[in-house]
């Protein structure tokens, strides 16, 4: 690893700003409770941390609320304001030059297992595996990118084998999936029809409780259940286009339909149902209400710099109105949002497979009778922990069913041997973990 020294003047600034955050905080009524502050290099930027003395702290949210980051942020000239919970709580100042994102960033294909949103300005990818994807919150002004981010998670759900439920007030969104086999129902373009596919959901949810109650084990998530029943349950993305028109015109975040709406983000991670709520501008009632339900905000440019800030996406609204895609996250920082043409959801595969993938496939169909298990898998090279993780996620799709009257032997369904048996589409490696905060690196790390 190759060190490097703190420059004195960057010693000098860091001081200036820890001063400045004291003064910040006095003004706001709160006591300055740091324990310590690092000066420190990360991947060639230089960082200050000020690490919180967390049990003298009584009320952590005074010291986490995005309205406090960003006066400090504005306070500050402008400097990327962050919390990092690596270690402890910290805020995380860059005192570097912040990084460049790239004006468009081409889609690089489907990732078994994994969500892709898009690039952060250090070059990674932004990602998370399904099963950890719980609910999002979109916002974006029309050309914002907002559209084509909701399409780049509908075609990963349908490569997935997921099923769908679409809300699209305009029409404009998704008028290519509306004939699409992965519907649960039509595409709804009304406020009406918005609260019947809310119905719908629930309904499905409910249906899934009572398959979950039938099965031992006490599944606490899909994968658990998956791996328990004999008949796997495919995942289910709700993505609910100008969710907040149709929350006023329903009567508002107090009403039936936006309480239907929290009980299935309430309850519906547990039974692999994800919701995504999008807009191109959130009232902070609507913003309120959901606002805690989900794993990430996602805010392309939009209008209001109060509503960005309400999100939890503070700077948003300057965004330029030239840079369609570029976003800012309550959990990554400034992101680039992959670029999906829209002919390529129109066309969107059912799933991506390996070339060792579809020979297996091939084989099991044409030599084996259709039949697959554990010992065949490994036939073909893959390791017992990797044959047994593969064989549990096509059950999961419903790709592989139990034959009962073969003693319940795994058997290759109607969809997975259409799959084999259609063009490849590419499954590129897996991206590495994105990092939601930047982490401390003990390179030359100056205290004081």
């Amino acid at each position: 690893m190759v060190e490097m020294r703190i420059p004195r003047p960057r010693i000098l600034e860091a001081e200036a700003i820890a001063r400045r955050i004291h003064e910040v905080m006095a003004r706001r009524g709160l006591s300055p409770l740091f324990s310590d502050w690092l000066l420190t290099v990360y991947r060639g930027r230089f960082w200050l941390f000020g690490v919180l003395d967390l049990p003298r702290i009584h009320r952590l949210e005074q010291y986490t609320q995005p309205e406090l980051l960003h006066h400090l942020s504005t306070v500050l000239g402008g400097r990327h304001v962050l919390l990092s919970n690596s270690s402890g709580l910290r805020y995380a100042v860059l005192l570097s030059r912040p990084p460049q994102l790239p004006r468009q960033a081409e889609f690089p294909g489907l990732q078994q297992g994994w969500v892709l949103f898009g690039v952060s300005a250090t070059g990674e990818t932004v990602a998370l595996p399904w099963r950890d994807l719980g609910h999002l919150l979109v916002a974006g002004l029309t050309g914002s990118g907002k559209s084509s981010f909701l399409r780049l998670l509908a075609y990963q759900a349908i490569a997935e084998g997921a099923r769908l439920i679409l809300g699209d007030l305009d029409g404009t969104t998704f008028p290519m999936l509306a004939e699409h086999p992965s519907l649960l129902v039509p595409i709804a373009r009304t406020p009406e029809e918005f609260r019947e596919a809310v119905h719908r959901a629930l309904g499905e949810m409910d249906d899934r409780a009572r398959l979950y109650a039938g099965v031992p084990g006490f599944p606490e998530n899909l994968d658990e259940y998956n791996r328990i029943a004999g008949k796997p349950l495919p995942r289910l993305l709700v993505i609910l286009d100008e969710f907040n028109s149709a929350v006023m015109a329903l009567g508002g975040p107090r009403r039936e339909f936006a309480g239907s709406v929290a009980r299935l983000s309430w309850q519906g991670r547990k039974f692999g149902i994800h919701l995504v709520f999008a807009a191109q501008d959130f009232s902070k009632e609507v913003v309120g209400r959901v606002r805690d339900q989900v794993t990430a905000a996602i805010c392309f440019r939009i209008r209001s710099a109060e509503v960005a800030r309400a999100i939890g996406c503070a700077g948003a609204e300057r965004i330029p109105a030239d840079r369609p895609g570029r976003a800012v996250t309550d959990r990554w920082g400034p992101m680039q949002a992959f670029y999906l043409p829209k002919k390529a959801l129109a066309g969107a595969p059912t799933a991506a497979l390996t070339e060792q993938e579809r020979t297996i496939l091939l084989w099991a169909l044409e030599e084996n009778d259709g039949y697959l298990g554990l010992a065949d898998l490994q036939r073909f090279g893959l390791g017992h922990r990797e044959a047994r993780r593969l064989a549990e996620e096509w059950e999961a799709r419903g790709w592989l069913a139990k034959d009962r009257a073969a003693g319940n032997r795994r058997r290759i369904t109607a969809a997975l041997a259409a799959l084999a048996k259609a063009p490849n589409r590419p499954n590129p490696a897996r991206p590495a973990k994105p990092d939601a905060k930047p982490q401390e690196v003990a390179h030359d790390g100056h205290r004081w």
